[in-house]
């Protein structure tokens, strides 16, 4: 049995607005799109065997095999035109030859006919209500669900973005592909009695980015949690009895040093960021309540202390804070810097944290908009989440960058948690 031959010695070539492609003596042509669908002219080259007796077209989109039970056109002719085809899917087409006796070749180079990129609709904020007064300081910011004119896309990730409106300053800009339509803003970022707009874009599997939404507002209410303003909770507040740095100064009277009492009476947390750390001052810090991340019965880590998140307002936009933490018990000698988010889980960030021989101290480094930022946005402060833990077996921790205490940046990452979506790291609002 012989076979039919395809051609030989084929090329591609480009030419003119129309698209004529030869391919392996195949040609493709490429009209104008109109409206919800298209047509696609093909041609390719006659055999030269003269028991050729006809050609089958085969089709398939990106996804898919070649059915080669079912052309989607069969003839004697070297061109066809085939319609309907929709404007936003990818299709694959060959073509084969087969002469008198049913013999068929095989599969001409395979050519593309691409659809076009749909730009997703534009997303809608929808809660908190435009406008929206005296809202809790750690809101939970919801918008409409993806929609795209191209029934195949899908949602990727969503960019959100928040900014103190007085003076335009971003306080928030994170990225995420798990907190697509809702998200808790961490803790620390917003200010009582301050007033904010923010606006969220979606990116589809297929690389489209959607318009941003319309600025929605709110302003946020009281502190309940701090009634006198100094920026630790008012049930977290240390006895003058509390020395962490054992400097002979009480805790709660040092300017470049704030203390907690961490959750359950376990013990206390110092963050200390003196002159020539790249900090103006630690405005905020609060221990964190380990229940709202969630499934606490199988944390991955043993947390003697849990974790800390504190606010630094930083020298230098962009700049490195360098900062040490004090604890009111040593750490184990396994007990690792940690950070943690839903998307990425627990990461080791050792690589940017140093413990003192005597594990009651740890000197880390952060980059206002770089790595240990939560809120992804080099804007002159910083919001950490972080603590000591050493692992349980009950899970592995992810990694962290290879940095060092050096000052070099690293790549943002997105996360989740909370009731909606707490992001801790992110990428830029270009």
């Amino acid at each position: 049995m012989k076979l039919p031959l395809l051609p030989d010695n084929l090329t591609l070539i480009t030419r003119t607005w129309l698209g004529l492609f030869l391919l392996m003596g195949f040609f493709l042509l490429l009209p104008r799109l109109c409206h919800a669908t298209r047509q696609v002219t093909l041609a390719w080259d006659a055999n030269q065997e003269t028991t050729v007796v006809g050609y089958r077209v085969f089709c398939r989109q990106a996804s898919d095999g070649y059915n080669y039970s079912h052309p989607i056109w069969d003839s004697s002719a070297t061109t066809c035109t085939l319609i309907g085809l929709d404007e936003y899917t990818d299709y694959a087409f060959v073509v084969r030859a087969y002469d008198d006796s049913g013999n068929r070749s095989a599969d001409s180079q395979e050519v593309w006919f691409y659809g076009q990129t749909a730009l997703p609709s534009q997303p809608e904020a929808t809660s908190p209500g435009n406008n929206f007064s005296d809202l809790f300081l750690t809101p939970v910011l919801q918008t409409a669900v993806f929609t795209s004119p191209d029934p195949n896309d899908r949602h990727l990730q969503t960019q959100w973005v928040v900014t103190r409106v007085s003076d335009g300053l971003c306080v928030l800009d994170v990225t995420s592909s798990t907190c697509l339509t809702e998200l808790d803003v961490p803790p620390l970022v917003l200010e009582e009695n301050t007033q904010y707009s923010w606006v969220v874009r979606y990116t589809s599997v297929k690389g489209a980015l959607s318009d941003w939404s319309s600025p929605s507002g709110f302003t946020t209410g009281e502190s309940e949690l701090d009634e006198d303003g100094n920026g630790i909770p008012d049930d977290q507040e240390v006895g003058m009895s509390i020395d962490l740095d054992n400097n002979g100064i009480a805790d709660a009277e040092q300017n470049d040093l704030r203390c907690v009492n961490v959750f359950e009476g376990a013990g206390q947390i110092a963050v200390e960021a003196p002159a020539g750390s790249g900090v103006t001052r630690i405005s905020a810090i609060e221990s964190t309540d380990l229940t709202t991340i969630g499934a606490v019965d199988r944390l991955p880590f043993d947390l003697p202390l849990g974790l800390v998140s504190f606010r630094l307002e930083m020298e230098q936009v962009g700049g490195i804070a360098r900062v040490q933490a004090y604890f009111s018990e040593p750490a184990p000698q396994t007990a690792k810097w940690l950070k943690y988010d839903m998307t990425n889980g627990w990461q080791d960030y050792s690589a940017h944290a140093v413990f003192a021989a005597d594990r009651l101290s740890v000197e880390f480094e952060i980059q206002d908009g770089g790595f240990g930022d939560a809120d992804g946005v080099a804007n002159g402060i910083i919001i950490d989440p972080s603590g000591f833990g050493v692992a349980t077996g009950a899970a592995t921790p992810a990694e962290g960058d290879s940095h060092s205490l050096t000052g070099s940046s690293s790549p943002a990452s997105s996360g989740g948690g909370g009731g909606g979506c707490f992001i801790s790291t992110s990428t830029f609002w270009n």
